[in-house]
């Protein structure tokens, strides 16, 4: 609804009560609503209350003060309350140093007593009209910020996939309203389990513009082929020039045969994954390949190992092993290593917890960077081939 002058509510908030019933009776004659406060304190309590659309504000409220401190601190008690809110400062003749003042901490305008009152209220109209834009284009904004995360929690919802004797549970946590990181999960036949993570070049909304791109075309082409390599390469193709210059893409894509427990791999330029063998040895998973985006002739290079019962696999993003603390030490992948272990019993949903909780603790919650975590995990009672070795050769 727009406002008008019968409908808009000016708060004014002023000490001096023939002062506060002149204004008042000015605005009420030309169709405004009024909310009238002698002090601060009330003047808080009305704009929780009433919301209103624009406030007029005594800069002194007590006997022989110039010094306007409390109309400067109100206007940043109205500020942190609604940040939108149209002020005009009320100052007295001549004293331009308050009204300099009041400008800084967050008026919108300031008038001068005794005032005009055509000026005062050509002041008041304009600014009720741009408050109306103002909050018309944050309702709009915090549409678009709430479809944001719709679209984000689709293209990344949280994963948890229990399917012949393997476990996987992987989930994100963007640094802004939506991130630039990106897995999937996949089993296009009952044999074969698909898998990828991706940190896209960039933040924000850019970043996840291009995680979706990579969204909707992996998650299309995992069911073209076992292979990797394949997949990539037909990605890489379909994102062309739409990564513009500049971007890129790290990626791992892995194909995990469940019967042999062989995974075969590509990674491009991706963070290591980890892998904790069931006695304790720890593995990591290289590049084999550079970054996605740049079209290099170099090709791709695969690899092949074989998952045995009770390992475990840890998949990340930057945004978990660069986070920082107050010194600027980062998370970094050897406290991963000690982490990805876990009790016995425990779910892979209750490890993920328990990581991020420590990359939270040593960033003070605060995440620059999208973060990122896929674990999968053997379960150590299901059963192994004794020919998984013989076979993974006779595959590569």
């Amino acid at each position: 609804m727009a406002i008008t002058a019968d409908n808009a509510t000016i708060l004014i908030a002023e000490d001096q009560e023939h002062v506060r019933e002149a204004l008042a009776m000015l605005l009420c004659v030309h169709g405004y609503s009024v909310a009238l406060c002698a002090s601060p304190n009330e003047a808080l309590l009305a704009a929780r209350e009433h919301a209103p659309d624009l406030a007029l504000l005594d800069m002194n409220y007590q006997r022989d003060s110039t010094s306007g401190i409390e109309g400067l601190e109100l206007i940043q008690h109205l500020r942190e309350l609604d940040p939108t809110i149209p002020i005009i400062a009320l100052t007295a003749w001549g004293n331009v140093d308050l009204a300099v003042s009041a400008m800084k901490y967050g008026a919108s305008d300031f008038i001068e007593k005794p005032w005009r009152n055509d000026a005062l209220l050509e002041k008041i109209a304009a600014l009720v009209q741009r408050g109306q834009e103002v909050r018309s284009l944050r309702r709009v904004s915090d549409y678009e910020r709430h479809d944001a995360q719709q679209l984000q929690t689709r293209i990344v919802p949280p994963r948890h996939l229990v399917t012949q004797g393997v476990e996987l549970f992987g989930a994100s946590v963007p640094a802004g309203v939506v991130g630039g990181d990106y897995f999937g999960v996949w089993q296009p036949t009952p044999e074969m389990l698909h898998f990828c993570l991706a940190d896209v070049s960039g933040k924000g909304t850019p970043g996840a513009l291009i995680a979706a791109m990579l969204y909707a075309s992996v998650s299309t082409l995992s069911s073209s082929s076992n292979s990797p390599e394949i997949v990539l390469a037909r990605v890489e193709t379909t994102l062309g020039n739409q990564l513009g210059e500049g971007h890129y893409v790290t990626i791992f894509y892995g194909v995990l045969d469940l019967r042999t427990r062989v995974l075969h791999f590509v990674n491009a330029g991706h963070c290591p994954p980890i892998l904790r063998r069931r006695k304790g040895s720890l593995e990591a998973l290289a590049p084999t390949r550079p970054v996605l985006g740049f079209m290099l002739a170099a090709g791709f290079r695969s690899e092949r190992l074989v998952l045995a019962p009770g390992d475990r696999l840890l998949l990340y993003t930057d945004g978990v092993s660069e986070a920082v603390n107050a010194s600027r030490e980062e998370f970094g992948a050897a406290r991963l290593e000690t982490l990805i272990a876990g009790a016995d019993g425990e779910s892979l949903p209750e490890r993920y917890a328990q990581i991020m909780d420590s990359v939270r603790a040593h960033a003070a919650d605060q995440f620059t960077d999208d973060a990122t975590l896929l674990l999968i995990a053997v379960d150590e009672s299901s059963p192994a081939s004794a020919c998984q070795a013989a076979q993974m050769r006779n595959s590569a």
